[in-house]
C-alpha cells in the first residue's frame, strides 16, 4: 500500500478478499494467508486514516470470516500450529489499530456494533474475532473503558447467537469467547444478562446448550468470582432435571455443566444446600434409574471438598450404596463417600461408625463383584492414610474391623488363584498384599500386628513350588486388562520387592518376580498407561535398591530371552505376545541417563553402576534386544565403556563365557547367534 500505485490498487484488492473469506469449504492454509493479508492491511490503515474510513470495516468482516475459517480447521497439531498463528496475525492488526491515537477510540464501536449486531445464521462466526478484539482491549489501558461500554452488546450476541442457537455449535465457536468472560463482566452483570437466560434455555433446548456451550463460559471466569449462589438459585434445578434425560449427550452435558460450576463455588453454606439437594434422593431411593443414580453420586463427587460436606456425604451415601444391586451404581456412589471420606480423616474428624459398619457390611455381600468393589474402596482409604491418622482411635477401629474381612478374601485369593482371576477378586489379593507389606508390617497395633504374623504374606506371595503364587503366575497376571487392576499389582510387586531381590531368595523366584513386572511394561494387551505406570514403578522400585533390583531384572530378562527362544507355552514370554522385541523399554528403567539422575538429585555409586553395566555386556546388544546398545547405554549413563572394560577385563570375561557357554548355549544355536 505504499507503493505508488498502492492506493489505486487498494479497492481491488479489498474487494477480493470481501468475496474470497466467505467462502465454504475453503483450505485451511488458503484461509490463514487471508488471515496475513487482512491483517497486513490493518497495520497499515492503522497509519492511514481515510483508508481505514473508507475500507477498514470491510477488512474487518473479511477478516472474521476468514479467521473462523482457521479456526474451524480440526485440533491435530499441525492445524493448531495454523490456528495460533492466525491468532497472532489477528491480534496483531486489531492491536495497532486500538493503538493508533487518531483511531483507537472511534475503532471499538466501529468494529464491536456491526461484529454483535443481529443477522444471519453466519454471524456466529464473528465470535473468534470478537474473542480476539475482547483479548486486545483488556491489555490495553486506553482502549479498556471504551470495550466496557460495549458488555451489553457481548451479551446480546452470546444469548441470540450461541446459547440460542437451534443447532449444536463446534468448540471453537464455545469458547471464541473465553478472553471477554475472563476480563469483562462482574456477577451481578452475568446473573441477570447470561445466566438467566442460561436458565430458560435449559428447560427450551437443553440439548444445544449442553452440549457444550456452557462450560467453556464457567471456566472462562475468572477463579475468584463465586457462583455457588448462582449454581444454587438458577441452575441445580434445571441440571437435575436434565439428568432425568433418556439422551445420554444431555445427561453428560448436565455432568460437565455442574462440574464446572463447583469449580467456581466456595460458599460452603451454598454447596451445603446443593449437596442436600442431590443426595437426599439417593437416600430416600426416589432416583430408580442406574444413570441417574449414577450421575448422582458423579454429582457429589464433583462437589469441593470441605469438613461439612465429608462428614455429610459419606454418612449419607454409604446405606444407599449397602441398598444397591447395580454394580456401575455401586462403584460411583463408593468413589463420591471414598473421596469425601478420605479428606475427612485427613483433617482429624471422627470417621462416622454408620461408615465403617458399611464398609464391614460391603465386603461381606453374597456378590463376589460387589465385595470386590467394597474391599478396594476400603484399601483405597487405608492407603492414603498416614501413620499419623493411623493412630488416630476411630481410624485404627476401623482398621482393625476391615482387616479380617480383606484377609478373608485375599486367603480366598492364594487358595484359588485362576478362579479368582476370573471374578476380579485377585485385584482384591493384590491389594491386600500391597497393604500387608507396605503398611501393615510397620503398625505398632497388637491385633493388626498378630494378624500380619499369621498371614506369612511374603511367602505366601513369592512362593514358586509347587505352584506359583497368584502374583506370580503368568496365568493370572497376563488376564489383567484394565489399568487400575495392573496399578494395583504393580503395586504388590513393589511392596515385595526387598524380600524378592535378595541374594538370599532362590533364583526361580527372583526371575518369576521379574517376569511379571517386565510382562506389564513389554505386554501386547496392557494398555499404554499401564505401561507408563509399570515402568515408573520399576524405575522407583530400583531407586530404593539399584543392585539388588537391576540383577533380578537383568537374569529375569535372560530367563525371559531362554523361555521366547524356546517357545515355552506356559511362559510370561510367550503370554507377552511381543517377544524380546520390546525388552529395550524394561533397560530403559533401570539404566538411567546421567542427566536423569541428576535431575532427580540421584546419586548411585558408580561402583554399582559399572556392576550393572557388565552384567548387560552380552544382553545390551542388537542381535538379542533390537534398539540397544552397550556401548551407547554406558555413553548415557556417564561411563566409559572402554575404560570399564579395561578396568574390569577379568569380569567382563567371565560374564561372556558364562552366558555363551554356560547358560545359554542352546538357545543362541537355537537362534543361529554369533557372539564371536
Amino acid at each position: 500500500m505504499q507503493s505508488p500505485n498502492g492506493s489505486a490498487a487498494l479497492p481491488a484488492i479489498v474487494d477480493f478478499l470481501k468475496h474470497e473469506c466467505p467462502k465454504k469449504g475453503i483450505a485451511l492454509v488458503n484461509a490463514s494467508v487471508l488471515v496475513h493479508w487482512c491483517s497486513a492491511l490493518l497495520v497499515t490503515f492503522a497509519n492511514a486514516p481515510e483508508q481505514w474510513a473508507t475500507h477498514g470495516l470491510d477488512v474487518t468482516l473479511a477478516l472474521a470470516r476468514a479467521l473462523e475459517t482457521v479456526m474451524a480447521g480440526g485440533n491435530d497439531k499441525r492445524v493448531l500450529r495454523i490456528q495460533e498463528a492466525a491468532l497472532v496475525l489477528a491480534r496483531r492488526g486489531i492491536r495497532r489499530i486500538f493503538r493508533s491515537p487518531q483511531l483507537g477510540e472511534d475503532a471499538v464501536g466501529k468494529l464491536v456494533t456491526p461484529l454483535t449486531a443481529k443477522g444471519p445464521s453466519s454471524a456466529v462466526g464473528n465470535a473468534p474475532l470478537l474473542g480476539v478484539i475482547a483479548g486486545v482491549s483488556s491489555r490495553l489501558p486506553a482502549i479498556r473503558p471504551i470495550l466496557e461500554r460495549h458488555k451489553s452488546d457481548y451479551y446480546a450476541f452470546y444469548i441470540r447467537d450461541i446459547i440460542g442457537s437451534r443447532s449444536q455449535l463446534p468448540d471453537h465457536i464455545a469458547n471464541a469467547l473465553h478472553d471477554f468472560f475472563d476480563s469483562f463482566p462482574t456477577l451481578q452483570e452475568l446473573r441477570k444478562d447470561i445466566f438467566a437466560p442460561i436458565e430458560k434455555a435449559l428447560l427450551r433446548a437443553p440439548e444445544v446448550v449442553l452440549n457444550d456451550l456452557v462450560s467453556p463460559l464457567i471456566l472462562a471466569l475468572p477463579e475468584s468470582m463465586d457462583l455457588s449462589e448462582v449454581l444454587l438459585g438458577n441452575l441445580l434445578k434445571p441440571l437435575l432435571a436434565n439428568v432425568k434425560s433418556t439422551n445420554p449427550a444431555i445427561r453428560a452435558g448436565a455432568l460437565r455443566t455442574f462440574q464446572a460450576l463447583v469449580s467456581r463455588s466456595s460458599n460452603e453454606a451454598a454447596l451445603d444446600k446443593v449437596a442436600d439437594e442431590i443426595l437426599n434422593p439417593l437416600k430416600q431411593g426416589k432416583v430408580t434409574g442406574v444413570d441417574q443414580k449414577v450421575l448422582h453420586a458423579q454429582l457429589l463427587s464433583a462437589l469441593p471438598v470441605s469438613i461439612t460436606l465429608s462428614q455429610k456425604i459419606p454418612a449419607g451415601i454409604a446405606p444407599a450404596a449397602l441398598k444397591e444391586p447395580n454394580e456401575s451404581a455401586i462403584v460411583a456412589e463408593l468413589s463420591a463417600l471414598t473421596k469425601h471420606l478420605t479428606f475427612t480423616l485427613a483433617n482429624g474428624v471422627t470417621l462416622d461408625k454408620v461408615v465403617s459398619d458399611a464398609f464391614i457390611k460391603g465386603m461381606a455381600d453374597k456378590k463376589i463383584p460387589v465385595r470386590r468393589i467394597w474391599a478396594i474402596r476400603a484399601v483405597d482409604i487405608w492407603w492414603d492414610l498416614s501413620s499419623e491418622q493411623l493412630t488416630q482411635p476411630d481410624i485404627l477401629s476401623f482398621c482393625q474391623a476391615t482387616l479380617p474381612k480383606l484377609m478373608e478374601m485375599w486367603q480366598e485369593v492364594v487358595a484359588n488363584p485362576v478362579p479368582a482371576t476370573q471374578t476380579g477378586l485377585v485385584t482384591v489379593g493384590h491389594y491386600v498384599t500391597a497393604l500387608l507389606a507396605s503398611k501393615v508390617r510397620t503398625l505398632d497395633d497388637v491385633k493388626l500386628a498378630t494378624i500380619y504374623k499369621k498371614s506369612d504374606v511374603i511367602n505366601q506371595s513369592l512362593t514358586i513350588k509347587p505352584k506359583p503364587s497368584f502374583l506370580l503366575n503368568p496365568r493370572v497376571y497376563s488376564k489383567l486388562t484394565s489399568e487400575e487392576d495392573v496399578k494395583i499389582a504393580l503395586r504388590a510387586l513393589t511392596a515385595v520387592a526387598p524380600w524378592s531381590s535378595e541374594d538370599s531368595t532362590s533364583t526361580e523366584t527372583r526371575e518369576a518376580w521379574a517376569h511379571a513386572f517386565i510382562f506389564f511394561i513389554v505386554g501386547q494387551g496392557v494398555s499404554p498407561e499401564a505401561k507408563a505406570a509399570a515402568r515408573q514403578a520399576l524405575t522407583e522400585t530400583y531407586i530404593r535398591s539399584p543392585l539388588n533390583v537391576s540383577s533380578a531384572i537383568v537374569a529375569g530378562m535372560w530367563s525371559w530371552y531362554k523361555s521366547d527362544a524356546l517357545g515355552d507355552k506356559e511362559s510370561a514370554s510367550v503370554a507377552a505376545k511381543t517377544g524380546s522385541s520390546k525388552l529395550s523399554a524394561v533397560l530403559g528403567c533401570l539404566y538411567l541417563p546421567e542427566e536423569f539422575r541428576k535431575r532427580l538429585g540421584l546419586t548411585i555409586d558408580l561402583s554399582i553402576l559399572r556392576k550393572q553395566l557388565v552384567n548387560v555386556l552380552v544382553l545390551a546388544r542388537p542381535g538379542l534386544i533390537p534398539r540397544t546398545s552397550w556401548i551407547d547405554t554406558c555413553l548415557r549413563m556417564g561411563v566409559d565403556p572402554g575404560q570399564l572394560v579395561r578396568d574390569q577385563l577379568k569380569e567382563c570375561v567371565t560374564t561372556i563365557d558364562q552366558i555363551t557357554t554356560v547358560c545359554l548355549p542352546c538357545v543362541f544355536a537355537k537362534c543361529g547367534l554369533n557372539l564371536g
